[in-house]
């Protein structure tokens, strides 16, 4: 019987959840703020001082969590029910020690981190309160995130979406009683916000469980589908696979916070404009990223399903409608600065001629980062996330970060010399990326 490549609507049904679920993630934090703004501007700082804390670990269990989600779709695609059980018990088993070494390091080294941060004693101790608290939250999402990328990985990401629908009305009735006292329970300002987090991702958690729970009764008890025993080799393997994957997440931080502290060198205005840009290119980076995350998911079926015949088919036409998604990017950045004398009216205008400037970057940006990113998650899905993390730290750390300390300490350029070195990373990187993707190599290499 004649196989034919994947459709690119069953591509788009995959993509759209994860794309929702990140736009929702997104969504959680405004609403979080929005919570905690009324307490005052101690509360927030404390509030961002805990966040940036616990967001590495929570990074990390994205980016492990998202190696899970390859392992388990090359397995899906072989419909090999034990290495399906390996994969994602070996993904839990990752997923429980980082948030075990991360829960140690917050009782034990956060506090005076926070103490060195804090501009107030006060400040540092709201922060350290919030965190302990909110350290629960990191273990719903240890549990929550593998059963997540094992849904999304057999063909399945609508239920996480379904998930995220659960999670944030729960988030923002409990978090509000608990932050202002209502309906008679005490007030317990910000660390209520950490506790209305902790009970939704738990009503998160068990949605999921749920349905996991559901599919394996339906799949029975037969000899081929009893979970795995889970074995060193299996955890060590899904470490080598994952590492890399995390290894780039680490370096985009470490990179990304010291060029922050370098960029904070130039004036208010033009560093306010770069700040005030940042959250709304990542907002819009999650449709490419979607798209790309789905193609990933097919393409590690496909291989474990040896059809490599389908592959490059499937990849053409995953590519050109990547870059039609650029194309979108491209006109909604455009469109964007459009709105943003009515999102921000008290905006002066020299941040205002300092947004503009970026303009004609950002259009060109949506279309190569659109592709890189697609090229880095289809690499990823054929087991060459290594190479995919030498390409990003590489040009990260010997390119991006020494020219940003020359820009702004050395040479004093504006802000949109500065920004235009984002275009200049996404360039430098699209070179290997697409040679490595026409190679061909990492159609072999199965995980």
């Amino acid at each position: 019987m004649t196989q034919t490549a994947p459709s690119m609507r069953k591509n788009f049904g995959l993509a759209w959840p994860i794309g929702m679920n990140a736009v929702l993630l997104q969504l959680i934090l405004v609403i979080d703020t929005v919570l905690v703004t009324p307490l005052g501007e101690e509360s927030l700082a404390a509030m961002g001082i805990a966040a940036s804390i616990a967001g590495i670990i929570l990074g990390l269990l994205f980016a492990f969590s998202n190696g899970t989600q390859l392992v388990i779709a090359q397995a899906f695609g072989a419909k090999n029910t034990q290495l399906v059980s390996r994969g994602f018990r070996s993904g839990r088993f990752v997923n429980v020690t980082i948030v075990a070494i991360g829960i140690l390091l917050i009782f034990t080294v956060a506090k005076h981190l926070i103490a060195v941060i804090a501009d107030a004693d006060v400040v540092a101790a709201m922060a350290f309160d919030y965190l302990r608290v909110f350290s629960l939250v990191t273990v719903g999402v240890a549990f929550s995130q593998n059963i997540t990328v094992y849904f999304n990985a057999t063909g399945n990401s609508r239920i996480p979406f379904y998930a995220n629908i659960v999670e944030i009305p729960v988030n923002v009735i409990i978090s509000a009683i608990l932050i202002y006292g209502f309906l008679g329970f005490p007030e317990l300002g910000l660390v209520g916000a950490a506790m209305g987090s902790a009970v939704a991702i738990l009503c998160r958690t068990l949605f999921l469980l749920t349905f996991y729970s559901k599919q394996q009764a339906k799949q029975g008890n037969t000899q081929a589908n009893k979970p795995a025993k889970l074995t060193k080799a299996d955890v060590l393997y899904h470490l080598k696979y994952a590492t890399p994957i995390a290894g780039t997440f680490v370096s985009a931080v470490i990179v990304g916070s010291i060029c922050m502290l370098i960029y904070a060198k130039l004036g208010v205005n033009q560093f306010a404009a770069l700040t005030l840009i940042g959250p709304w290119v990542k907002v819009s980076a999650h449709l490419s990223t979607a798209w790309a995350q789905a193609t990933s998911i097919i393409v590690g079926q496909l291989l474990g399903n040896k059809s490599w015949g389908l592959l490059d088919t499937f990849i053409s036409k995953a590519w050109r409608i990547s870059f039609y998604i650029g194309i979108v990017i491209a006109i909604a950045y455009v469109s964007m600065f459009y709105l943003f004398k009515l999102i921000y009216p008290e905006l002066q205008q020299e941040t205002v001629d300092t947004l503009w400037q970026f303009v004609p970057i950002l259009f060109i940006i949506a279309f190569i980062r659109t592709t890189n990113t697609f090229c880095g998650n289809v690499l990823r899905a054929g087991g060459d996330a290594k190479h995919v993390f030498k390409i990003h730290a590489y040009t990260q750390w010997f390119v991006i970060l020494p020219l940003s300390a020359l820009f702004v300490l050395y040479w004093e350029l504006s802000a949109v010399w500065v920004f235009g070195l984002t275009l200049l990373e996404e360039t430098i990187k699209s070179i290997p990326f697409h040679i490595r993707m026409l190679g061909g190599k990492w159609k072999k290499s199965l995980v």
